[in-house]
């Protein structure tokens, strides 16, 4: 064996698919350093091919009892009749089939049959009570992922989850199968070799763990329940979770290694005074084989890869439970000690996955995804920091700084209006159930555990930042967005808090130049902006699992923008909104196909490791983009854009000017001769604020049909109450299409998952730009939230110049503030504004000072 590592045996049951009559045998070793030796390894006949009957669990008469005085235990054979023997002392009492130790000791059982007659005499013995601080450190866990102990009767929002769980465990057990052959426990989850039906078989038993330990539950410490909850867990650990087992098929290494092994060690959890440490070690076979080593996943699999992120806190969240279970000091420590990673950031200018300094989240390889997989790792570890810190290994300084750092500069920059920004959440955009405004409440649920734990100046600074987001939240929505009364307790606290004030928030600007994203918030106007960008380095966009099927220009330069209309984006938007005219992208007018699991299987066949690629998953050539800042309210960002198929280039790129927005776009390009336009939005209509349209200053009726217009210098877009006006201004005139149209689409057409076809209509606005003529361009302002007689005043001032527009510079001046902001493509020397000499190509931001320019900010790029 190699030096310094233990010796591992492993026995494995081969049961071949057809007649074979020759194997070969591949040993592989793709991890690490050093000599491995394989040794020992033999073939033998195992006998018959193994029956597939659904084997089920057996009960037999104990020859003993052995239990630890905190430990309850229920009888094996519950048609017998258990009764403390005569000449027995006070050691234990016996309740219906449940014994409950009342001291160290030993002491007998006598068993009798259902005629009274005396089977067989049990020993009992009672040993000391388990180790107080394993004990505690369970009994935690289930406090922070249920609290029954914080039921409140008072509480609307307590009394309908404590209800609903109870339904559902009432439903769950009228339709659990009564065939003792089956293949199933409920016939909606009847193929168990599809492994999402096994991880779903397994939370209904959670579910019903759950409340077997909920004082409030009408099954509370019901008896028959905790054993059916036993018995079911041998079931599933005989039949389809075990060492013997194989991913393969229909199944997928998360199920096996996350979602089945998280449900069976809650379950475990919630019904530890139940279960004895012979039938932990028994139900958590399969994690042990599935999941090995804390550090990776998909151990057992040919291609194991190294947890990080989200799913790293997912597998602490398997397997220093299932250490606690197991009484596994070692384990334990080996489990927490490999979540250290988490608190480390990314190097600036690397690609590992995981938080940056900048606030950016990346997971999946290039993908950017606070909203959602970020959301799972701080949820995740927010369960486990309260264990941590009664651990002699709590959280040190540092982490509790990482962890402050991720709260206040990865996620709440990206929280405007009580939403968490879209162009953070990837696939979870196409999930009804996970709008934007749930997202939010997803997050703040993590956070607000997290500050639990920081030194108390953080806590309440934190505290009052979330405070400011729930205000955009009713109180009611809120509790009822979350599944434990634990949390109930902690947001309900923080709400009714006098002392802690919600925080005003200030304008800011976020560049996440690591995930190619930029977020800004006015807070005189009262909007916000978000930028969607990709490179090199980032994921356009990412469909899976038959998730975000349209998502395909989503990080083509598409902008949100934020203001009154508080339901934009979060109510129905993605189902309905034409995902080929994305506001601020320039794309192609081609037909698109949807990004399905059928569709990239057909592309795997003809392009193998190119198919994401040809479904148009890609990243640039380019690494031309990023963004530079001066201060809260300036900013430049660019992006040399070309897209998913090579065919459209655009030198695009975006200056921020306190409450305008300048979008120039040059070099615009089809190579195969593709009609191609610029979105300048598509915005969908608020029906009780909808919009009045000005062109050029004059009311202009907008219908179905598209108005063409060649000679627009200015457009407005009226809300019913003055307070979403948007405003658009050309530094030329310029020829758009635009139209109002009801377009409609339901949730199946962009996540084929979802059962939900019903037709959803919405009403959008959409302009846009056709480039007919090579090495087109364009250039236009975004004023939000601007008044009509402020928006007046700014066409006849031309506050802003575009100086340049072309493939090697866009030169901008704001004469109002005196600012220059220049993007500069190639390395060629440049003279702008007869003063400034620039060589390297990137970003700048001057300041006029006197007669001189003063740098703000640069960022070279190339």
């Amino acid at each position: 064996m190699a030096t310094g590592t233990e010796k591992k045996h492993q026995e494995k049951l081969y049961i071949p698919k057809l007649k074979v009559n020759q194997l070969k045998l591949e040993l592989f070793y793709e991890a690490g350093h050093g000599q491995v030796v394989f040794d020992n390894l033999s073939l033998r006949e195992a006998g018959d091919k193994p029956s597939d009957d659904i084997k089920i669990a057996s009960h037999y008469l104990e020859e003993q009892i052995v239990l630890p005085l905190n430990k309850h235990y229920l009888m094996e054979m519950a048609d017998y009749h258990y009764q403390i023997a005569a000449e027995s002392s006070n050691i234990v009492r016996v309740e219906n089939g449940l014994l409950i130790p009342l001291a160290q000791g030993k002491t007998l059982l006598e068993v009798l049959d259902q005629e009274g007659q005396r089977v067989a005499t049990v020993p009992v013995e009672i040993l000391a009570a388990e180790d107080p601080q394993t004990t505690s450190l369970i009994t935690k866990w289930c406090e922070v992922i249920l609290g029954a102990e914080n039921f409140d009767r008072s509480s609307p929002a307590m009394v309908a989850l404590n209800q609903k769980l109870d339904d559902s465990v009432t439903k769950n057990l009228a339709d659990l199968t009564k065939d003792q052959k089956s293949t199933y426990l409920w016939s909606d989850l009847a193929d168990l070799h599809q492994s999402s039906h096994m991880t779903a078989t397994c939370r209904r038993l959670e579910e019903m763990a759950k409340q077997v330990s909920s004082l409030a539950s009408r099954y509370y410490q019901d008896k028959e329940l905790i054993r059916l909850i036993k018995d079911k867990l041998a079931w599933l650990t005989l039949n389809y979770y075990h060492p013997q087992k194989d991913i393969e098929g229909k199944a997928n290494w998360w199920d096996f290694e996350i979602g089945t092994p998280r449900a069976i060690v809650n379950t475990l959890a919630f019904i530890y005074p139940y279960v004895t440490q012979e039938e932990i070690k028994r139900y958590t076979k399969g994690i042990s084989h599935f999941v090995p080593n804390p550090r990776q996943f998909r151990s057992t699999l040919v291609n194991p890869f190294k947890a990080i992120g989200g799913n790293l806190v997912d597998m602490g969240r398997v397997k220093i439970i299932e250490a606690l279970l197991k009484h596994d000091k070692k384990a334990l420590q080996d489990s927490i000690a490999a979540l250290d990673t988490l608190f480390a950031f990314q190097p600036k200018g690397s690609r590992g996955e995981g938080f940056y300094e900048d606030g950016s989240y990346i997971d999946h390889t290039n993908v950017a995804y606070t909203g959602a997989y970020g959301n799972v790792l701080i949820d995740g570890l927010s369960q486990l920091v309260p264990l941590l810190q009664l651990l002699a290994t709590s959280l040190d300084q540092q982490k509790l700084e990482v962890m402050t750092h991720w709260i206040e500069q990865a996620f709440l920059p990206l929280m405007v209006h009580g939403e968490l920004m879209d162009m953070s959440r990837g696939r979870s955009i196409s999930r009804e159930n996970a709008s934007s405004r749930q997202a939010a409440l997803e997050a703040l649920r993590g956070m607000l555990r997290l500050a639990e734990a920081l030194p108390e100046q953080a806590k309440i600074r934190i505290k009052g930042k979330i405070k400011a987001v729930l205000a955009f939240h009713n109180q009611e929505t809120i509790l009822e967005s979350l599944s434990s009364y634990y949390d109930m307790k902690l947001f309900k606290e923080l709400l009714e808090d006098t002392t802690i004030q919600a925080s005003p928030v200030k304008s800011y600007l976020s560049l996440f130049n690591q995930m190619d994203k930029l977020a800004y918030y006015n807070a005189e106007k009262d909007f916000a902006f978000a930028l969607s960008m990709h490179s090199n380095k980032t994921l356009n966009f990412e469909a899976m699992n038959n998730e975000n099927t349209r998502g395909w220009y989503t990080g083509d330069g598409m902008f949100y923008l934020y203001n009154s209309d508080l339901g934009h984006y979060s109510d129905r938007f993605w189902p309905t909104v034409n995902p080929l005219k994305m506001a601020g992208t320039t794309e192609a007018e081609v037909h698109r196909e949807d990004v399905t699991i059928a569709y990239l299987k057909k592309l795997t066949n003809d392009y193998k490791e190119k198919a994401k690629e040809k479904a148009g998953m890609s990243t640039q050539q380019s690494s031309f983009v990023g963004a530079i800042k001066a201060g809260d309210k300036t900013a430049l960002a660019v992006m040399d854009f070309q897209n998913w198929d090579r065919t459209v280039t655009a030198k695009k790129s975006w200056t921020i000017l306190d409450d305008q927005i300048v979008f120039l776009g040059t070099a615009i390009t089809s190579q195969t001769h593709q009609a191609v336009s610029t979105t300048i939005d598509q915005r969908k209509e608020n029906p009780d604020n909808s919009y009045i349209l000005f062109i050029n200053g004059q009311e202009t009726a907008l219908t179905e049909e598209v108005l063409h217009r060649d000679d627009v210098t200015s457009l407005l877009l009226l809300s019913k109450d003055g307070q979403a006006n948007i405003g658009y201004l050309f530094a030329k005139p310029t020829a758009l299409a635009l139209s109002r149209k009801v377009q409609s689409g339901c949730w199946s057409e962009i996540n084929t998952n979802s059962n939900n076809k019903d037709l959803i209509s919405q009403s959008f606005i959409t302009i846009s730009q056709t480039h007919s003529q090579a090495s087109d361009s364009y250039a236009y302002t975004l004023l939000p939230n601007i008044s009509k007689a402020d928006f007046d005043k700014v066409c006849s001032e031309a506050r802003i110049e575009v100086l340049r527009n072309d493939s090697k510079l866009q030169l901008i001046h704001d004469k109002k503030q005196g600012l220059l902001a220049v993007v500069k493509y190639n390395q060629a020397k440049e003279v702008v504004n007869g003063q400034l000499s620039l060589e390297k190509s990137g970003l700048y931001l001057y300041q006029k000072v006197g007669n001189d320019f003063k740098q703000l900010s640069f960022k070279a790029l190339s």
